[in-house]
């Protein structure tokens, strides 16, 4: 990767951190070690019906395992690959193995926050949008600031019926009020 300029990132005035996304072998013990170490709980698990990605500029077949949980406001996302072809979680795991991947921004205008970091030289390595079967909508990009911060940037929109919704602990109970939502049950 060529050097980017992330001094240019303080001007685009991002939220605070929402989210860290973790790699993991075994989600269910993750989730028994984060429940028990951080008293993360509920875990959450989104029904998406329908997933778009691109690593790299080409479109691939990926099929993880995501759960979410909240330690106030912050997300925690774990994240494990089930299948797929070359992506930014298998890069990362072959090469340094489970542990911290990104840290999240909830944003608003990703189509802006996405050309602002390319201005400053980072261009997306893994993009994507994903769908509920409830009609919510999660676009996002990730941003290769390994060499700068020891792990990936993402920006990520999250929209229902056109409105941005965020990805809150509140936007996850009306998920389930819905049925887009599942808990996943403790062990």
């Amino acid at each position: 990767m060529h050097a980017a300029d992330l001094s240019a990132l303080k001007g685009y005035r991002l939220p605070a951190m929402g989210q860290l996304g973790i790699l993991v072998g075994d989600i269910r013990q993750a989730i028994g070690l984060y429940t028990a170490r951080l008293n993360i709980r509920p875990w959450y698990q989104a029904k998406i019906v329908r997933s778009d990605i691109h690593y790299r500029g080409r479109p691939i077949d990926l099929d993880l395992d995501i759960a979410v949980g909240y330690s106030g406001r912050l997300q925690f996302e774990l994240i494990q690959v089930i299948r797929g072809e070359d992506n930014i979680y298998t890069d990362l795991l072959t090469t340094q193995g489970q542990g911290l991947h990104h840290i999240g921004f909830v944003v608003s205008r990703i189509d802006e926050r996405i050309e602002a970091f390319k201005r400053s030289g980072l261009e997306p390595l893994q993009y994507g949008t994903l769908a509920t079967r409830g009609q919510a909508i999660t676009r996002f990009a990730y941003f290769d600031t390994m060499a700068q911060f020891g792990y990936f940037t993402e920006l990520i929109q999250t929209t229902l019926w056109g409105i941005n919704t965020g990805m809150s602990r509140g936007m996850m109970k009306l998920g389930r009020l819905m049925g887009d939502v599942d808990i996943i049950p403790e062990k």
